[in-house]
């Protein structure tokens, strides 16, 4: 799984994980049961070429609330591309996910914690 350590000019705390990093992003599928019990599979090439990118913190990519004020200040200008980078150097464009509920979800590791898990909801472009 892929670790992100900055978004845009932003430095995270921890690492971030990308979720979606092994699934599969050109081809899709469909499955119909048969009458008599069997499976009929379409595949085709996807037409989108969207890729999601949701970023968690799991159990280590904890983010301070200073880094996730900055994150969200980024996030709320319409029509950003910002530049992920990720551990191994390498990086990709991608725009947060604004058409989903609870683009950047923060909740503190426990009442009164500087500390807080994270899930941020972006798209390559």
């Amino acid at each position: 799984m892929k670790r992100v350590k900055k978004i845009g000019n932003i430095e995270l705390d921890n690492h971030l994980f990308w979720v979606e990093t092994f699934e599969l992003k050109n081809v899709k599928g469909t499955v119909f049961n048969t009458l008599a019990g069997g499976r009929v599979v379409f595949e085709t090439q996807k037409r989108d070429t969207a890729i999601n990118i949701t970023l968690d913190s799991k159990d280590y990519g904890w983010q301070l609330e200073e880094t996730i004020e900055k994150i969200l200040a980024i996030a709320d200008d319409i029509g950003v591309v910002v530049p992920i980078t990720f551990t191994d150097d390498t990086e990709i464009e991608a725009r947060f996910r604004v058409e989903e509920n609870e683009v950047i979800k923060a909740e503190p590791k426990y009442e009164g914690s500087k500390w807080y898990n994270v899930t941020i909801k972006m798209a390559k472009v």
